[in-house]
């Protein structure tokens, strides 16, 4: 089975600076993810130009299907290097991960890449080669399932310097907390948003230096589909039914008719509304046997909607019981998210006096689409 790659990312900004002197970029292609992370000289507005431009170029040389190298010497031409200090106004690390478990990272003057594996650390051979007068570290990787890649700046390696490590915290010493720390369980923004809270507490609140980290997870892909709405032509129930319930992943219903529709075409099988799920504003949840979320549907739609608009996530979703809350936790979890919408119009929602987006359900998932697309989340939509 393809990899999957999840990616997370967190950054501090220099003690006294209103911008990240480093800069991190992420895309992800048909088969590949690449991630490139700049740290431009010194702190503030300047680096931060430089650091951007970096990440910018490698991006935009990826997109038109340039090789690594081919990146690297663009780069090592372009950048300038200060002739006071005589050091490169950016430096950088690249990554490209492939579905079929290639890798390959190439650094230049930036903390090495770590790679864990059942959480141990991983050694790397690398070989050096100047490109551009500039000497480059290439790095040749086979991820496999449930491996962490994490890429650090400067500013993670001298956390603490002066103070409880004088010499800073040291890349040793990083490992050592990732292989501690790197639970299974736990997202890539999970664990970059850990170690960067360390760093921060290294630096007693007041980092000395940026602090960028990014993290890469080596997984399955998640997928959920969503029903909602009945088929157009009730005389397509069953096998609209029955290529939702054929699909991988989450399997999830909203709309007590969808419900009832699914019910019978699995054998007329019963489903329970559980009170307890109800809230003011959001209809109770059901069960369902086979189904792995069963809500009401356009008012559950359109608070999921207004959820994800908010700024919802999972961490604060993650308690809550209720039809709108579970819906987004399970989206936010899956990569891929296939919408099954039905054209029948419910008569009940032409009531002039029920609310106006009870008329809007196709809008209404469109609307949710948007805002998963927006969180980086592969969307597909079909009208039955």
């Amino acid at each position: 089975m393809k990899l999957f790659y999840e990616w997370g990312t967190k950054q501090l900004k220099k003690d006294g600076e209103e911008l990240c002197g480093d800069n991190i970029a992420v895309a992800r292609h048909a088969d590949s993810v690449t991630l490139a992370l700049s740290d431009g000289l010194g702190s503030g507005v300047k680096a931060n130009i430089l650091s951007i431009l970096t990440t910018r170029i490698v991006m935009h040389l990826m997109e038109n299907e340039l090789s690594l190298n081919e990146v690297v010497e663009t780069l090592s031409q372009t950048l300038p290097v200060c002739k006071v200090r005589k050091l490169a106004y950016s430096t950088f690390a690249i990554g490209q991960f492939f579905s079929d478990g290639r890798a390959r990272v190439v650094e230049f003057d930036t903390p090495s890449v770590i790679v864990l594996r059942q959480r141990k650390s991983l050694p790397l051979p690398s070989e050096e080669r100047v490109i551009g007068g500039r000497t480059i570290r290439e790095i040749e990787l086979e991820p496999k399932l449930g491996d962490w890649i994490i890429f650090i700046s400067d500013g993670v390696v001298n956390a603490g310097i002066g103070g409880l490590y004088p010499l800073g915290w040291g890349w040793e010493q990083i490992v050592r907390y990732l292989e501690e720390h790197s639970h299974p369980e736990l997202t890539s923004g999970e664990l970059a948003k850990k170690l960067a809270q360390a760093v921060w507490e290294l630096y007693c609140g007041k980092p000395g230096d940026d602090v960028s980290v990014a993290v890469i997870k080596a997984r399955h892909k998640i997928l959920a589909n969503v029903l909602t709405g009945a088929p157009l032509d009730r005389a397509t129930d069953e096998e609209v039914v029955r290529r939702f319930l054929k699909r991988p992943g989450y399997l999830i219903v909203c709309g007590g008719t969808t419900a009832k529709i699914v019910a019978r075409s699995l054998g007329n099988k019963s489903f329970e509304v559980d009170l307890d799920t109800m809230q003011p504003d959001v209809p109770p949840l059901a069960h369902l046997e086979g189904i792995d979320l069963t809500t009401e549907g356009i008012l559950t739609l359109t608070k999921t909607y207004d959820m994800l608009r908010g700024g919802a996530d999972r961490e604060n979703v993650k308690y809550q019981t209720d039809g709108a809350s579970s819906l987004v936790r399970l989206c936010l979890e899956a990569d891929h998210i296939h919408f099954m919408v039905g054209q029948s119009i419910n008569p009940g929602h032409q009531n002039p006096d029920l609310p106006r987006e009870l008329g809007m359900k196709l809008a209404a998932v469109r609307e949710i689409a948007d805002e998963l697309r927006k969180r980086d989340k592969e969307v597909t939509m079909e009208t039955v």
